[in-house]
């Protein structure tokens, strides 16, 4: 009997592991993890990838115990998200950057969703972005972004099946910036099918160090990079199977 309910556990209430990539927002980092402590679902695992941090990110994840923590040299953050999805050990993997706030119930709100829907392979949902205290709003973030919650396809609002990671790869290191939407390109390519929720699942904090102008050209560049290796993919699967 107890065998019996424990498959019925795991299948109702699955292991989720949460992955937190991070270099250098230790004045942000406790903020997050009590936010994600703060989500009351169980079981899940909370993995913090340190990308070789010179500040004080070691002791403030120290700080909480209940954590898998991982330190690696300085490699960019599509690495330290591969290296928290290898070391995950959830059916479900979600991902959180560092200097985010996570909203409570969103993992049951989500498991409850890829139950309903078990072709599913990715959820998507929500987030809301704030201004950092004291800091003005820059010039690209419109207005709007500030007052309701906005759809969104990046890796903070994203909770995929382990299984999906099999079927396409991890995120390319090749890209600093946007190696999220290079991940979602490709998934696009494999016929994944996505989910979308309307609620928000993060709080988005706009900061000095996250959305500079030169990020923001740097975005672009990538996203015609990915665009045209995403094209050349498509031409080279077609001529294949023609």
């Amino acid at each position: 009997m107890q065998e019996k309910k424990n498959k019925t556990l795991e299948t109702t209430h699955p292991l989720v592991s949460i992955i937190i990539p991070t270099y250098n927002h230790g004045k942000y980092l406790h903020d997050a993890l009590s936010s994600v402590f703060a989500d009351s679902y169980s079981p899940k695992e909370v993995i913090v990838v340190n990308d070789g941090s010179t500040d004080n990110t070691a002791e403030i994840a120290a700080s909480f115990p209940h954590l898998q923590y991982i330190y690696q040299k300085n490699q960019g953050v599509a690495v330290a998200r591969n290296t928290g999805v290898r070391a995950a050990k959830g059916k479900y993997i979600a991902f959180l950057d560092s200097d985010d706030i996570w909203m409570a119930g969103r993992i049951k709100r989500t498991i409850d969703y890829f139950l309903k829907h078990p072709d599913v392979e990715y959820v998507l949902a929500q987030q809301k972005m704030f201004l950092e205290k004291d800091y003005p709003k820059p010039a690209h973030i419109e207005q709007a972004w500030l007052e309701k919650p906005i759809d969104t396809s990046g890796s903070g609002v994203l909770t995929v099946r382990r299984s999906c990671f099999e079927k396409i790869g991890l995120f390319n290191p090749d890209y600093q910036i946007g190696e999220d939407t290079e991940w979602f390109l490709r998934a696009n390519e494999a016929n994944i099918l996505v989910g979308r929720m309307d609620f928000v699942a993060i709080k988005r904090r706009i900061h000095g160090a996250n959305l500079t102008v030169a990020q923001v050209k740097e975005a672009r560049f990538s996203l015609f990079k990915m665009m045209k290796e995403s094209i050349e993919r498509k031409k080279g699967a077609a001529s294949k199977n023609s």
